[in-house]
């Protein structure tokens, strides 16, 4: 408004300025063609050209606007008078991008950018293309202009910047600027989300483990993946405290830190078995293990029983045999029961046991491991060549196959 009012203000100046100079000079206008000639004041000239220039473009705007044999469309005045329609080549541009013709919208759409009503939009476009095809001083430049032309706070240029630092492999580049948008876009979703991304590729635990409550309070994620982010969260304080040897008054602390619904989550439980065990508290491990297997089948956590030093694995096996009457091709839960077996020093109906799992597995990597406790076994029960066999399909059966080397021959 101020600027037009200047301008306006200058009009009259100007006007004023020449009324007084034409007054003492009017001065001559000369036409010459041919036999033809057209003699006019210079006052009177300006007004005839000003006065054919409002009627050309007046009838071209009411020609546009009613249209009445479609004689003119939209954008028919670049296509005249100017041999590159801006919106022309915006779209073109648009359309290369989203064929993945990078250089072709590149260019399209950084010679368009000034004359197009979003300059901004166009250089983002092209910063995008431009970092598709690794020119990062194309797309540094483009970023650049977008952030100069833009007519708003560009918080979100910034975001889209870090967006491409990220997908580039420059994670403490791309934190950094994500961290300072935080600070202007608290409750901004996608950063938050960037920034979870780049904790988990970092594994900076303790971060992430600071961004969870802001997770939750603007509602970035759904339910089921904020648990599974608090899922992971736990999981990795469980094996942290177990490799720092904490004692058991601190393993529980931390196991009473974690809700009821984290608490019944079999991956979380698991670690906190394992942390159990190794600190040597084999008899709560059990009985939390049982609990929660009667209230909730796992396959994971019925393999952990063979794990356990069980004084009380008769009683164990007679629960397991009940479960098996249910479950009568669970592979997990008869590699447990030979393992109990052989607790209770049942070696006939360990072996039974192991090759009934061996004969419902279709895992290569249990069923590997079911061979190479077929092979112990055998080998101390003296059948040692059986035992050799199942070693070797054991071996056979393993995710990473021994090389082949020289052996020793003795004959």
């Amino acid at each position: 408004m101020v600027k037009a009012f200047i301008i306006l203000l200058l009009a009259l100046g100007a006007g004023a300025y020449l009324s007084i100079l034409l007054t003492e000079d009017p001065g001559y206008v000369l036409v010459s063609f041919k036999d033809y000639s057209i003699e006019a004041t210079l006052v009177a000239a300006v007004i005839s050209l000003f006065i054919f220039y409002v009627l050309f473009f007046g009838l071209i705007k009411l020609i546009k606007v009613f249209n009445p044999f479609k004689l003119l469309k939209k954008d028919t005045w670049y296509a005249l008078f100017n041999k590159k329609n801006p919106r022309r080549q915006i779209e073109q541009g648009w359309q290369y991008l989203l064929l993945g013709k990078w250089q072709e919208a590149y260019k399209l759409l950084v010679e368009s950018a000034n004359r197009a009503q979003n300059p901004s939009v166009n250089y983002l476009a092209a910063a995008y293309a431009a970092f598709q095809r690794n020119d990062y001083l194309a797309c540094n430049f483009c970023l650049s202009q977008a952030k100069q032309q833009s007519l708003v706070a560009n918080t979100g240029i910034k975001t889209f910047q870090a967006l491409l630092e990220l997908k580039s492999g420059k994670e403490e580049q791309s934190l950094a600027l994500l961290l300072a948008i935080k600070k202007e876009q608290a409750d901004s979703p996608y950063v938050l989300i960037l920034l979870k991304d780049i904790y988990i590729s970092l594994k900076d635990w303790e971060q992430l483990s600071s961004l969870i409550p802001d997770l939750e309070k603007h509602k970035v994620l759904a339910k089921d993946e904020l648990l599974m982010l608090k899922e992971k969260l736990a999981v990795h304080r469980l094996h942290k405290a177990t490799s720092n040897s904490v004692n058991q008054h601190e393993l529980k602390t931390i196991w009473n830190d974690f809700n009821k619904v984290l608490q019944r989550r079999e991956l979380v439980i698991e670690a906190y078995l394992r942390a159990l065990l190794t600190i040597g508290n084999s008899a709560e491990a059990l009985s939390l293990l049982t609990k929660f297997i009667k209230h909730q089948w796992s396959d994971r956590l019925v393999a952990l029983l063979g794990y356990i030093d069980n004084p009380e694995a008769a009683e164990q096996i007679l629960l397991l045999e009940a479960w098996v009457k249910d479950r009568p091709k669970n592979v997990n839960l008869m590699l447990t029961l030979g393992r109990l077996c052989l607790r209770n020093k049942l070696w006939g109906k360990a072996r039974e046991y192991f090759e009934s799992a061996l004969h419902f597995s279709n895992n290569t990597e249990l069923s590997a491991e079911i061979n190479a406790e077929l092979g112990r076994l055998l080998e101390h029960l003296g059948e040692h060549e059986k035992s050799l066999l199942y070693y070797r399909q054991a071996i056979g059966l393993m995710e990473r196959k021994l090389p082949d080397l020289p052996m020793p021959n003795i004959s």
